[in-house]
């Protein structure tokens, strides 16, 4: 009875630790920056048509890989350029040939028939120019135009490409109804707020 008692314990003490990690990995993911952008419209079933200004992007391409299988190296790419393994500085200095650069959010999974595209957006105050030369060469930077862009939010793990492509008939759906046109119908931009490891699933943002 003791020992169920202690081992009762011990377990209750690991989930408390367990989520109190998650809801602080939570906490700080919610404070990263975000690209800007103003809401257009709010649909039905949690749409929004937002409006998105320009930024910059370092973007890992894997092409011929289905998404899930891309998600891994995609990621571990484009954090090796911003944390300063895989990049040198323009205008090469002796003392210092690569930077690391802020987290931000959302981590942007880009698919399409040709190829799955992973990248992390970059500071509001990087441009192309600033940033340093991608040395991996899965690895370039893009500019982003400004652009229109409709989405719509649901929680969990890393979506498989089933949840992606029930989510985006419901999203089509919602514009069709609204006299909305998508104009790439071939692609599908997927967001992830959350980290996929600590956040506890129900917290962690998709659109």
């Amino acid at each position: 009875m003791i020992a169920s008692k202690v081992i009762g314990g011990i377990v209750g003490a690991l989930v408390t630790i367990r989520y109190g990690l998650g809801l602080y990995a939570w906490r700080v993911s919610e404070l990263l920056e975000r690209p800007k952008y103003s809401v257009v419209e709010k649909l039905p079933g949690g749409v929004e048509i937002r409006s998105y200004d320009a930024y910059v992007v370092a973007e890992a391409t894997m092409k011929g890989t289905p998404m899930r299988q891309s998600m891994g190296p995609g990621f571990g790419a484009c954090a090796g350029y911003i944390f300063g393994g895989k990049n040198r500085v323009r205008g090469v200095s002796l003392k210092k040939t690569s930077r690391s650069m802020s987290m931000t959010a959302p981590v942007r999974m880009e698919t399409s028939e040709r190829a799955t595209k992973v990248s992390f957006v970059m500071s509001a105050n990087e441009t192309v120019r600033s940033l340093p030369v991608p040395t991996d060469s899965s690895m370039a930077l893009r500019q982003i135009k400004p652009h229109m862009a409709a989405f719509v939010r649901f929680s969990g793990k890393p979506p498989s490409e089933q949840r992606v492509a029930k989510e985006r008939a419901r999203l089509e759906a919602a514009l069709a109804k609204h006299g909305y046109e998508v104009r790439r119908p071939e692609e599908t931009l997927t967001y992830g707020y959350h980290d996929p490891f600590a956040t506890p699933t129900l917290l962690r943002r998709n659109e």
